[in-house]
C-alpha cells in the first residue's frame, strides 16, 4: 500500500515538474474556427501586411465574429485576452462596448466585429474571447459566451 501511495506521489510530482506538451509559438491549421447556438468566431492570418510580426516575440492574427443565432440581439460587450504562463492572470487585448456595437438581426451576414490586426506573445498558450449580449426589445438579463483557443 506504501507502494501505491509512493508511486502515485512519484507520478504526479513527475508531470508537475516536468511538462509533457511544450508551448507552440503559432496558432495552428488556420483559421480556426469556433462556433456555438449564437456566435461564430474565426481566427485567421492578417488581413493586411502594415505590422509584420517579431519571431519570438509576437504573432498577428485577424478575428470575425458573426452573430448566428435565432432572435434580434444588442451587442453589450466583446472582450478578448492572452494568458501569460508566468503570471495568473490575463492580458486585455480588445474590449468594444456600448455605442461601437450595434443591434443584429437573426441570421445576420455581416460580422459582429472584424479585426484586421491583433499582435499575440509567442508565450501566449490561451487567446479567450468573450461575447456579452441581451434580447433586444425585451427585459432581459445578459447572455455571456467564452470561447477559448489553444495556441
Amino acid at each position: 500500500m506504501k507502494f501505491i501511495k509512493v508511486f502515485i506521489l512519484t507520478t504526479l510530482l513527475s508531470f508537475l515538474l516536468f511538462p509533457t506538451s511544450g508551448m507552440a509559438s503559432t496558432l495552428e491549421k488556420l483559421p480556426l474556427s469556433e462556433k456555438s447556438n449564437e456566435w461564430e468566431i474565426v481566427i485567421d492570418k492578417p488581413k493586411n501586411n502594415e505590422v509584420k510580426p517579431k519571431p519570438d516575440v509576437y504573432n498577428i492574427y485577424s478575428m470575425a465574429i458573426k452573430y448566428i443565432g435565432n432572435e434580434d440581439i444588442k451587442i453589450e460587450r466583446v472582450e478578448m485576452y492572452r494568458n501569460d504562463p508566468s503570471s495568473s492572470y490575463d492580458f486585455e487585448l480588445l474590449t468594444a462596448s456600448g455605442d461601437d456595437l450595434e443591434v443584429l438581426e437573426k441570421n445576420s451576414d455581416h460580422p459582429v466585429i472584424s479585426h484586421q490586426n491583433f499582435l499575440i506573445s509567442t508565450e501566449a498558450t490561451k487567446l479567450k474571447v468573450i461575447v456579452t449580449w441581451k434580447n433586444e426589445g425585451k427585459e432581459s438579463r445578459k447572455y455571456k459566451e467564452e470561447f477559448i483557443f489553444q495556441q
